[in-house]
């Protein structure tokens, strides 16, 4: 029998150097411990977390620091990607123990059971807005082409898909046609998990799908055309890979939560 593997996805943490600081009129850090309470619930299955972007919402070191205490809880390998708010560089060396060259982007790849996860910085210093870039993509090319046969994940924080609201689009990946053609030529890609757009939202596309998680701690509306808040609940995504099959369900505080898959 093919074993089952448990994975989290938390994204979109926002904290700042001071944890009473607030966003839009909401402290990030308490609604964090919230949903990590919920995961507490879970996290006995999982084998691995992901953190896909916008960690921190000032680039602080002291906000980095305070988001791996609060995550140390787990006794599990923790991978971090850099969002529009972070300082990737920063984040490499404080939670990737790596110093970056200027203008690298911070690219990482680990294996749980059969499959791959291949995980990637759309962070533009400056900008809302993300980019891979050449080389980025070179890279990406050459590291599916290694592995044609394995099932594998592809994960960052911009959405690399239009998510059908009119303000958020304006400020999704800028090569996202480019990836779209290496994607169309690597079908042992099932999958793209990304954060930034504060909702959840799913589809498929040429045999790929594309999931973005809920924030940990402010949702956006979806299909808006301008910017406001949605009234749901924060939370996290939770993947579950059997065999060459991936299933997925979405948890959020205050809600019943749906069977453990």
């Amino acid at each position: 029998m093919t074993a089952t593997t448990y994975g989290i996805q938390l994204t979109d943490t926002h904290l700042f150097e001071d944890p009473e600081a607030r966003l839009w009129d909401v402290a990030p850090d308490p609604m964090l411990d919230r949903v990590l309470r919920e995961v507490e619930r879970v996290a006995d299955k999982a084998r691995f977390l992901l953190v896909t972007g916008d960690c921190s919402s000032d680039g602080s070191p002291a906000s980095y620091e305070r988001l791996v205490r609060k995550l140390s809880r787990f006794d599990l390998p923790i991978y971090y990607l850099p969002g529009n708010h972070d300082d990737a560089g920063l984040m490499a060396r404080l939670l990737g123990g790596m110093d970056l060259p200027p203008c690298r982007k911070w690219t990482q790849t680990f294996e749980v059971g059969d499959w791959r996860f291949v995980l990637l910085d759309t962070s533009v210093p400056g900008e809302d807005g993300g980019e891979l870039g050449d080389e980025q993509r070179a890279w990406l090319r050459r590291t599916l082409a290694q592995y044609p046969q394995s099932p594998t994940i592809v994960v960052m924080h911009h959405n690399p898909v239009p998510v059908g609201s009119e303000w958020l689009d304006t400020m999704t990946l800028a090569d996202r046609n480019a990836l779209s053609a290496i994607l169309e030529t690597s079908p042992q890609v099932r999958a793209v998990l990304f954060g930034h757009v504060h909702q959840v939202f799913e589809c498929r596309a040429n045999g790929t799908r594309y999931l973005s998680a809920p924030s940990t701690f402010f949702q956006f509306k979806p299909r808006s055309r301008r910017f406001g808040r949605d009234d749901r609940s924060p939370g996290f995504r939770m993947i579950q890979l059997n065999g060459q099959t991936l299933r997925s369900a979405v948890y959020r505080t205050g809600e019943v939560p749906p069977p453990l898959m």
